[in-house]
């Protein structure tokens, strides 16, 4: 396999249109809705040997894909079964001219309360890579997400030429694209996000001590000596651990965190409030993880091996995580939803809320571990799938799969490759898509700490959570507040059709993966140090060339700010269409840094009133 150029990829054009049929998607009648019922109940479970109390979507765990042809009519009725107020959020989705449907309690809907329904209602005008989520209070935390797939519109041009030219290869792509497999990657915790939540604020310090990592909501605990711990210590562990050792579960200790809440926040941690066994007491289980099953049949004769797309999905609260499938380099092919040149890695940078579609083939048939593991300075954390490779006819060779990467993410030999998801990936086609190079305003606002550790905040100003008390509040599409600008608000004028937004982080401060809802944006670029020019235009004639990216950006949804020193900030530019009538939420994807506060509100073109239907206007459901 070699990649060609474009030329030799459009040769192969028409090769590439015969896509088979979704496998298993049934045909829906012309102009009506493809419909799934989900049914939300509150159970016990154990993903990693440890059970408690849970979300399940239609009795599982993942919740149940939904999947859709690009241009269908969608239709989602949730019934919530559980004793808590929820909703559902489809990440990364647009909601062109359904704002309504967003699933952001007090923004876009009243929260679904105990023994209510809603009806879910948009067009699935984008294809590719997607997952659905609560956006009330933490509930991503408690397993109330699922994945969502959008099959691209036939003649919808695919990167695959760029990686083979042989036209049987290029079907066994399609095929693979159309059979494509979830792999939702988590990591876990043994208490609720409501407890964990009161954790947090009794003591002031951000609860970074998780218990596992899951793949497709299964995993186990991996607990490591102090012997085994030592030569995964990576250099921001050690600044903060100062004379402390990790506990049991491989976690930087609460008094290391209280030792930083000291040396930034006003509000000084209070340790006494943390039980002792939410940063320690580890006890390893052994469940039967993840296995996922790929089998070349007899009748597949179009390639000598077996092509495989995986949907990598971050459903992750709070971990950054690398993921390498052992003796594998895999092809990157889309990201957030979005073609790209294909890249060739060994392993993959995954930070919460992101998406990746990666392509593999397998030759050998063999068990392949697929490892994850956490790269965030407060834990060593790391989990395990195994792909199970099996061809007509071959024997499976039994040896173990050798790894690429260590529990800690780094790379064992010097020639690994890998992707971070932060600079190269090039669109396709290379004139898919491009931002203005105009904008009509510029907001700068600021994020970071705010009086402690455990909360997070825009502008010095941490939101408060519009999603709890008896949940009837009126939403503010209801009811948008044309000219507002605050804090957490900036309100787009209709007239504004692009606009630049500079994220500015304080010192001291992790990185922050930004979700922004209602359009996808460009990243325009980021860098270390202050952003003290009030255009993205000024900023580009003094930065070094490249420095400012305009000719080939990134279209994301969710990005991740570069991590600030004690001493500097650092800053994040987005580009962005604001044409999409509605009011939407732009905030850290960071479950705690949420809750804490790290949120604003988008009013894009609500100076004229949003026209929401009467379903939704006069939607009213009191607790059973």
């Amino acid at each position: 396999m070699r990649f060609l150029s474009l030329s030799g990829f459009n040769a192969l054009k028409s090769a590439l249109l015969l896509a088979p049929l979704v496998a298993g998607l049934a045909v829906v009648p012309h102009g009506q809705p493809r419909r799934y019922d989900l049914a939300l109940t509150w159970e016990k479970r154990a993903p990693d040997g440890y059970e408690r109390d849970m979300f399940l979507v239609n009795g599982q765990f993942p919740g149940p894909l939904l999947e859709f042809h690009e241009g269908e009519k969608v239709e989602i009725f949730v019934e919530n079964k559980s004793p808590y107020n929820t909703s559902i959020h489809y990440h990364g989705i647009e909601m062109l001219g359904t704002p309504w449907s967003d699933g952001v309690p007090g923004l876009t809907q009243i929260p679904i309360q105990p023994g209510c329904a809603f009806t879910y209602r948009w067009t699935a005008s984008q294809h590719g890579t997607y997952f659905y989520h609560s956006h009330s209070e933490s509930q991503v935390n408690d397993g109330l997400y699922g994945p969502v797939v959008i099959h691209p519109a036939p003649g919808t041009e695919k990167p695959y030429g760029l990686i083979t030219e042989d036209a049987r290869e290029l079907k066994a792509i399609e095929k693979a694209e159309a059979e494509r497999i979830p792999l939702l990657i988590g990591d876990w915790r043994h208490m609720t996000s409501e407890a964990e939540l009161e954790v947090s604020r009794n003591s002031h310090i951000e609860h970074l001590c998780f218990d596992s990592i899951i793949v497709n909501g299964k995993g186990n605990v991996n607990c490591l000596t102090p012997e085994q711990q030592q030569p995964l210590i990576t250099p921001g562990q050690l600044g903060l651990l100062g004379n402390l050792s990790l506990t049991s579960k491989s976690c930087v200790p609460a008094e290391g965190l209280a030792a930083l809440s000291d040396m930034i926040a006003p509000v000084k941690a209070n340790i006494s409030a943390i039980p002792p066994d939410l940063f320690g007491e580890c006890a390893t289980t052994t469940t039967a993880g993840e296995v996922i099953a790929v089998t070349k049949k007899k009748c597949d004769t179009l390639s000598p091996g077996k092509w495989v797309v995986f949907d990598v999905i971050g459903a992750l609260s709070l971990h950054t995580v690398m993921i390498s499938l052992d003796e594998i380099r895999t092809y990157v092919v889309a990201i957030d939803g979005n073609y790209i040149s294909p890249i060739p890695a060994d392993a993959l940078l995954l930070v919460n809320g992101q998406r990746y579609t990666i392509l593999a083939h397998f030759v050998t048939p063999k068990k392949y571990t697929l490892r994850v593991s956490a790269v965030s300075d407060p834990q060593i954390l790391f989990g395990h799938a195994t792909i199970d490779y099996q061809a007509h006819g071959q024997p499976q060779d039994s040896s173990p799969s050798v790894p690429s990467i260590n529990e800690r993410g780094m790379n064992l030999t010097s020639d690994v490759v890998i992707f971070d998801g932060m600079h190269a990936a090039l669109p396709f086609p290379a004139d898919a898509h491009k931002p203005s190079a105009d904008v009509d305003a510029t907001y700068k606002v600021t994020m970071g700490f705010g009086r402690s550790i455990a909360e997070f905040v825009f502008n010095g100003t941490a939101r408060p959570s519009t999603d709890n008390g008896n949940g009837n509040a009126l939403p503010l599409l209801l009811s948008p507040q044309p000219g507002l600008q605050d804090n957490h608000t900036i309100t787009v004028p209709s007239e504004s059709s692009w606009v630049d937004y500079v994220i500015q982080v304080t010192p001291g401060n992790p990185p922050h993966p930004i979700h922004v809802h209602g359009r996808h944006f460009y990243v325009l670029g980021s860098g270390v140090g202050a952003f003290p020019w009030s255009t993205v235009a000024e900023a580009q004639a003094e930065l070094p060339a490249g420095a400012i990216n305009l000719n080939n950006p990134q279209l994301r949804d969710t990005f991740v700010t570069p991590a600030s020193s004690m001493t500097e900030l650092s800053w994040l530019v987005l580009r962005r269409a604001s044409d999409n009538e509605g009011v939407w939420m732009i905030h850290c994807h960071i479950q705690s840094h949420l809750q804490g506060g790290m949120s604003m509100v988008i009013q894009d073109g609500t100076d004229g009133g949003i026209d929401v239907p009467e379903e939704y206007r006069a939607y009213q459901c009191k607790a059973q």
